[in-house]
């Protein structure tokens, strides 16, 4: 039997060597990743609430801590923030996504400046975030 280093290296050359592999796969597949997820909603809350009363979620982040997260963005983190940003899909699903937020952002347009702190600014603030939550939940 290999070795944890031993089983870890194999996994890594041969997993790195199979990303055309990975996307083929999704290109070809007949299954809707979609409607499949969406049809596994119980399942999924049912392990969530699960993962939760055993504090699975907790317990993992105390597991990797600080240490543990700072290594994850540094040595993946980095390079696949700039690939995924940088990338036309990016900038595609930004601008649907954020776009109709845009009358929300100016929905203080009409309303009086005030001085720093004062109640017409709040005023001001309060419409923009009404604005954008009833945009957010559809009301």
């Amino acid at each position: 039997m290999k070795s944890a280093n031993e089983a870890v290296s194999k996994w890594q050359q041969r997993a790195g060597a199979a990303s055309t592999d990975y996307a083929e796969g999704a290109r070809s597949t007949d299954k809707d990743q979609a409607a499949r997820a969406i049809a596994a909603k119980a399942v999924y809350q049912q392990a969530l609430t699960e993962s939760f009363s055993r504090d699975a979620y907790g317990k993992g982040l105390a597991r990797s801590g600080k240490q543990g997260w700072l290594q994850g963005v540094e040595q993946k983190g980095a390079q696949n923030f700039s690939t995924g940003v940088s990338a036309d899909i990016a900038r595609n699903k930004y601008v649907q996504n954020s776009s109709k937020y845009d009358s929300a952002r100016k929905a203080a347009d009409s309303l009086p400046r005030g001085a720093r702190g004062s109640a017409s600014n709040l005023q001001r603030v309060a419409a923009v975030a009404n604005a954008l939550r009833a945009v957010k939940v559809g009301k």
